[in-house]
């Protein structure tokens, strides 16, 4: 009996060794979970020493007198007050900031200090506060140039004696 070509070829790999095994695709495997993770590491480092996470000063103690903001809150809708801004181009990048506050009933509500606090949403270091001048009959404005164009938060804030009032809304400047 002959033994057939199949059992010589075993017969020889058995006498040569295992066959030679490459060691490149578990390499390129390690490669990768190592740029992987280098990578990650870099954009971790970035973006935790590069934002704080924080836009107002002592949130903590400012979180602590949330009662007493739920109750300036409730004062103010009391008011019924409401403003209407409106942003135009006043030459030079400067911006006019034109107000118009009224009641419930829709009459214009005179005689206040008002200050407008522009808010840079995503940049603490851009914040500016506006003092508006009272034109009468419950206008208010100002010329002013803003630090960057885009996405901002007007906060307006109106005095009257004893009486407070707020009100925020996003406005954009293009």
């Amino acid at each position: 009996m002959t033994p057939s070509s199949a059992a010589l070829k075993s017969n020889r790999q058995a006498m040569n060794g295992p066959a030679r095994k490459s060691l490149w695709i578990p390499g390129l495997f390690v490669l990768g979970f190592l740029i992987t993770i280098a990578v990650n590491g870099v954009l971790i480092y970035t973006s935790v020493s590069s934002f704080s996470g924080l836009e107002t000063d002592s949130a903590y103690e400012r979180g602590l007198h949330y009662n007493q903001a739920l109750a300036l809150a409730a004062a103010n809708a009391e008011t019924g007050w409401r403003a209407e801004p409106k942003v135009s181009d006043a030459g030079n990048n400067a911006r006019k900031l034109e107000i118009t506050v009224i009641d419930r009933t829709g009459a214009p509500v005179t005689a206040l200090e008002v200050e407008a606090y522009l808010v840079r949403p995503t940049n603490a270091g851009m914040d500016d506060v506006v003092a508006l001048t009272d034109f009468g009959n419950g206008r208010y404005g100002a010329d002013f140039t803003p630090k960057a164009l885009g996405n901002w938060e007007l906060r307006l804030q109106a005095k009257r004696g004893d009486v407070t009032w707020q009100q925020v809304q996003r406005i954009y400047f293009r």
